[in-house]
């Protein structure tokens, strides 16, 4: 297993500079010379075992997998130790993200809002006229 400073030929970061722990030059001389392992450096490739997870049922499984789906960010994460009442405008909030972006709406998003739908009702009206000729005329 190559280290950091094995895979850059550097030594502790990069640019030239010593922390004073290597074993071996640095600079250009440093990627043609051979590597020696200090010590502490053996000491940090420790390889940690990791315990599998527990074993959890299938409907756990499923809760969890459901969550995710529909819920990938937690947004109820936030809930947790609010009062009731910020509870509840916390979840109005989220249910109606209206109340967030509403109050700084302005006049000239909504022209541009208007012409954007317009645009796309110019294309997608007629298109979806022409389509349903073909589908029942067939």
């Amino acid at each position: 297993m190559v280290g950091m400073r094995g895979a850059y030929g550097g030594g502790g970061g990069g640019g030239g500079h010593s922390n004073g722990n290597e074993s071996r030059p640095l600079g250009g001389a440093a990627a043609a010379a051979p590597m020696t392992t200090t010590s502490t450096e053996i000491a940090s490739m420790a390889v940690h075992k990791v315990a599998p997870p527990p074993p959890r049922s299938t409907a756990s499984k499923m809760k969890a997998r459901v969550k995710e789906t529909f819920f990938p960010d937690d947004p109820f994460r936030g809930f947790k130790g609010q009062p009731l009442g910020t509870q509840w405008l916390m979840a109005v909030r989220y249910l109606f993200p209206i109340l967030d972006w509403l109050p700084g709406y302005s006049l000239s998003l909504f022209k541009s809002d208007l012409i954007s739908g317009l645009t796309i009702a110019s294309l997608a009206i007629p298109q979806a006229r022409i389509s349903s000729l073909i589908y029942f005329s067939a």
